[in-house]
């Protein structure tokens, strides 16, 4: 059964999964940092088990980021990742958010553009990777959508 559960503190869950995917998988040598310490973090467990994780942290009055939005690897393809971007929106909207902004992944910009956000600047390196900017005004449907489809 997916549940999920939010902290104002980094979970071991999540700091699990983050160092999985972010170090072991992908490399990243600098994935805990000071944000960490002021982010709201999203878990979500399937029984016992952490399957997908972001952070959200304040920008400015109405604006928040999320960011570290990590799948367990064989979990991916089954929808997790958009489930915790959903549930992160509809967090941050009930604190009134209006943008969400993020730095994605070059090769991961494909699905949070289906999910409604738009890049916005230039693609630049973060350690070695490529990413992109993006944001989304909250309450605007994802680009493409159609009434009724999911």
């Amino acid at each position: 059964m997916l549940r999920f559960e939010m902290s104002m503190t980094l979970p071991s869950a999540a700091r699990s999964l983050r160092r999985e995917v972010f170090m072991e998988e992908q490399g990243f040598s600098y994935e805990f940092d000071d944000t960490d310490n002021r982010a709201l973090h999203l878990v979500l467990f399937d029984g016992e088990e952490a399957v997908a994780c972001c952070r959200m942290f304040p920008e400015g009055p109405d604006s928040w980021h999320i960011g570290r939005v990590a799948v367990k690897e064989e979990r991916r393809g089954q929808h997790l990742g958009e489930a915790v971007m959903n549930e992160a929106e509809a967090a941050l909207a009930l604190k009134g958010a209006k943008k969400v902004a993020l730095s994605a992944q070059v090769q991961a910009a494909g699905f949070y553009k289906k999910l409604g956000y738009v890049q916005v600047g230039e693609e630049y390196l973060d350690e070695h990777c490529p990413h992109v900017d993006m944001e989304k005004l909250l309450g605007s449907a994802p680009a493409g959508a159609k009434e009724g489809t999911k």
